[in-house]
């Protein structure tokens, strides 16, 4: 075997290595610093690299208000300005332009109030209201603008409606209804289409 056998060998050797450690490294879960407030039907939100944990219900089912951050970096929490208007459990956030929009809910208030939440200056706005009261929706962002899929009703109907808010103008239209009527799941993007996935079929 002359050198350059040799150094062929080695190279696939070493990235065949290199494969079995970063496989070994990536299908794991590590535990972090838990979240300050214990809640469930909350939401999430990526902005700057930090997670804003927003809302949900402890599990007496009473309603939390509670905005808390993490830092990855540091593996901390920080407390942030709590929602103003009500609680919200089993509702919706999407981010767009860095600001958070809370959507629909369960537990108290009313299940159409908008609110926008400002990382930066740690303040919350109220926009204009969601035609459809609703909770259990899903919501996604496609080119800048919110889409709020199917949820339940007050009284606990499935609903198909979809509408989307578009935040430079503070307001909302109509879209196609979904085909089947769906609550408690979610939805992603992929290449600009919307795909609906799980959930209870109502």
């Amino acid at each position: 075997m002359n050198s350059t056998h040799i150094y062929k060998v080695f190279v696939i050797v070493v990235l065949f290595g290199f494969a079995d450690i970063s496989s070994a490294v990536e299908n794991t879960w590590t535990k972090k610093a838990d979240m300050p407030t214990a809640r469930f039907g909350l939401t999430a939100n990526v902005v700057d690299g930090k997670i804003y944990a927003i809302g949900g219900a402890s599990r007496a089912q009473v309603g939390a208000l509670a905005v808390e951050q993490y830092d990855p970096a540091k593996d901390q929490w920080t407390k942030k300005a709590d929602m103003p208007t009500f609680a919200r459990c089993f509702y919706s956030a999407s981010m767009v332009d860095g600001k958070i929009y809370a959507i629909g809910g369960l537990l108290t208030g009313d299940n159409w109030i908008v609110e926008q939440y400002d990382p930066v200056a740690d303040a919350w706005t109220r926009v204009a209201d969601m035609p459809t009261p609703r909770f259990g929706l899903s919501t996604c962002v496609v080119n800048g603008k919110i889409y709020a899929v199917g949820g339940c009703s007050a009284g606990g109907s499935g609903l198909r409606t979809v509408e989307v808010y578009d935040p430079t103008t503070d307001t909302w239209s109509r879209k196609a209804n979904m085909s089947t009527s769906r609550g408690v799941f979610t939805v992603s993007v992929v290449d600009g289409i919307v795909y609906a996935i799980g959930g209870a079929k109502l």
